[in-house]
């Protein structure tokens, strides 16, 4: 599952799927109704999909769907999704910091994976392990899992972003063991790779990667040029949460180069965005690197505050790297307060975590691991040499004999081409009744995964268009927001393209509503008209509205008639609110013989019918209600309100119209 995706520790990402929380809510929205229809594996893919994505913002509700995709998956006996389920659990407990159930759940995983021998499974538990150990500190087990992973898909790889997610997260790991050299060469392994393949969110990863380690071997400058490259590119995608990493480098960067105010700005920033998302790990870590420019500028008091903080939740979550920085720097922080007792505490334990940590025969495993990686590969590649020189020998030798028999073959072909025609051609048209049995079974298979296409088309519209949109409203507000000397002409355009936009995507989400289903019931429609009412009355909370629902809410329509009712209905409120003046707007949704009928009354203003200028609202209502052979009808008179009628023949409906 995606936990693997997560892939570089320091810099999570996936796909699915988490680029602004309302983004994110309209994702949500779409797989809450795709669970509605789905079954089986379709129905235990959405649920592990929801737990995912609430497992940094709810982890109760995320353990909640995985642990129903389990139950649904043990119920059909599907042992690959019952390995995933248990995937999904151990990544809920993952973010909940929980390391002893995570390692658990991501095992029973693994063995289920060994057990139905999916290798590529088996290379994500691998990695999920690897990344859980090496949080934990547990850095030989934890190249050892990565290393299996790397092999697994070095073979067997289904994607190509694989390969390199493992090479990145190894090079973390000698990271942390202060071989930088080697950290670069894996790293630019893996963004060879993502360059490659055009990939552009492996490309800004790793190179803020490889800004990262810059910062260690000293090349400041170096190192905030490529995380300022990586900034960018981050914002630029919309990804503004992982802005925080990429500042955090800058932070330490500036500190080096002696620059504290900026230093300390800067951390500031991230420990204020990390404290939002809950993201203990780099919290720690970024409190850790603040007290060093507040050492650097006497401010003792406020570093070892920041140190205290740190130690605490290092321990708390057992985070052993950051419990032993942080325990170093409270030792000479302290020592500097004069505080020596105290100093000489944090000196012993910082000795004592410091050697436990670090002891040399890890490292020394580590290395002999990393060693016999390299030997195993250099090994591979030279049995890959003598491969083809012995397939060149081969082909020379072979060359003359090839010839000799394909000129005896073309001779013996020639004679006996005419007594074989007619046969050839009885199987030919074997093979075309073949090839058409072939096109109808496809044409099968294409509708039975009409629903899953449904839910790929359902993503990528939320996590491509809508996520844009997204981004292009906040771009404006904080246009406006900075340029506080603009003209209020230029203020209004800019609030006019922001509440475009947001209507945009309301259309977008109404759109992807009626396109993940064949048919929408009179339920479906009830419900979508509460929502939009919902949201009406936070623009005129003074008008009341009421809903009256007489009509059996499992009478369906097709998609199309659907959604235009719902459109129709929609411009009809938008017009009350306008244009009436209303206390109070009725909708009524009911039935006249075969006839669908919905009323949109108001108590409003009203108007004379024929003397008023009707403008293009209602040409637009017209067109769709003819679209669907239904008709559009308006009754109105000075202060006596307006009442809409929308009329659909029932007989159009079920012909889908």
């Amino acid at each position: 599952m995606k936990h693997r995706h997560k892939s570089f520790l320091i810099f999570i990402i996936f796909c699915s799927l988490s680029i602004k929380s309302s983004a994110q809510n309209k994702r949500l929205d779409s797989l809450v109704f795709l669970s509605r229809e789905a079954k089986d594996t379709v129905l235990i893919r959405v649920l592990n999909e929801i737990s995912w994505e609430y497992k940094s913002s709810n982890q109760d509700t995320a353990l909640y769907f995985a642990k129903k995709a389990l139950k649904k998956s043990k119920e059909i006996h599907h042992k690959k999704c019952i390995s995933e389920s248990y995937n999904s659990i151990g990544n809920v407990f993952h973010s909940k910091s929980n390391k002893d159930s995570t390692l658990f759940y991501h095992k029973k995983s693994l063995n289920l994976k060994i057990e139905i021998k999916d290798s590529i499974g088996m290379a994500d538990s691998y990695n999920n392990l690897g990344i859980v150990l090496d949080e934990n500190g547990e850095y030989l087990d934890a190249l050892k899992n990565y290393f299996k992973a790397l092999k697994i898909y070095e073979k067997n790889a289904t994607n190509f972003d694989q390969v390199p997610a493992v090479l990145v997260n190894i090079g973390i790991v000698y990271k942390k063991q202060k071989k930088y050299q080697k950290v670069l060469e894996y790293y630019k392994k893996a963004l060879k790779i993502y360059e490659e393949n055009k990939y552009t969110i492996g490309i800004v990863i790793t190179t803020g990667n490889i800004g990262a380690v810059l910062l260690k071997l000293n090349k400041n400058n170096e190192a905030i040029t490529y995380c300022k490259l990586a900034r960018k590119m981050y914002s630029d995608l919309g990804y503004t949460r992982y802005v925080a990493y990429m500042d955090v480098n800058i932070a330490a960067a500036a500190y080096n180069l002696k620059e504290y105010a900026a230093s300390i700005a800067n951390y500031l920033n991230v420990i204020e965005a990390f404290s939002e998302d809950n993201n203990l790990y780099e919290l720690s870590n970024a409190k850790i690197g603040i007290s060093k420019p507040y050492i650097a500028t006497n401010k003792f008091i406020t570093a070892k505050k920041e140190l205290t903080e740190a130690l605490k939740i290092s321990k708390e979550n057992n985070f052993k790297e950051f419990e032993v920085d942080a325990l170093k720097y409270l030792a000479e922080v302290t020592f500097k307060l004069q505080n020596f007792k105290e100093a000489y505490v944090y000196q012993e334990e910082y000795n004592l975590k410091k050697d436990s940590l670090f002891e040399s025969t890890k490292t020394k495993d580590i290395n002999e691991l990393l060693v016999k990686y390299e030997s195993s590969e250099k090994e591979k590649e030279i049995s890959q040499q003598k491969e083809q020189l012995l397939a060149q020998e081969l082909e020379i030798k072979n060359r003359n004999f090839y010839a000799i028999l394909l000129a005896s073959a073309l001779l013996i072909l020639g004679i006996i081409s005419f007594g074989y025609y007619h046969r050839h051609k009885f199987i030919r048209k074997q093979l075309q009744k073949e090839l058409d049995l072939k096109d109808a079974l496809a044409t099968i298979k294409t509708q039975n995964r009409l629903q899953e296409q449904r839910l790929q088309i359902s993503r990528d519209l939320h996590d491509n268009i809508g996520s844009q949109l997204t981004f292009i409203i906040s771009s404006i507000d904080n246009l406006k927001y900075i340029s506080k000397d603009i003209n209020s002409q230029l203020k209004d355009k800019l609030s006019s393209i922001s509440s475009f936009t947001g209507d945009t995507i309301h259309q977008l989400r109404d759109t992807i509503w009626a396109m993940n289903k064949s048919t929408i019931s009179v339920e479906d429609l009830h419900a979508r008209v509460l929502s939009f009412i919902e949201k009406a009355k936070v623009a005129v909370p003074q008008t009341k509205f009421e809903i009256v629902y007489e009509i059996d809410k499992n009478m369906n329509f097709s998609s199309l008639i659907g959604m235009n009712i719902f459109r129709v209905l929609q411009e009809a409120i938008n017009n009350a609110i306008k244009y009436a003046d209303a206390q109070k707007i009725t909708i009524e949704l009911s039935k006249n013989n075969e006839h669908f009928i919905v009323s949109i009354l108001d108590n409003g203003k009203g108007f004379n019918i024929n003397t008023v200028e009707l403008g293009n609202g209602l040409s637009n209502m017209e067109k769709r209600m003819n679209d669907i052979k239904g008709s559009v009808t308006i009754k109105s008179a000075e202060n006596k309100g307006t009442e809409i009628l929308l009329n659909v023949a029932l007989k159009n409906t079920a012909n889908g119209v």
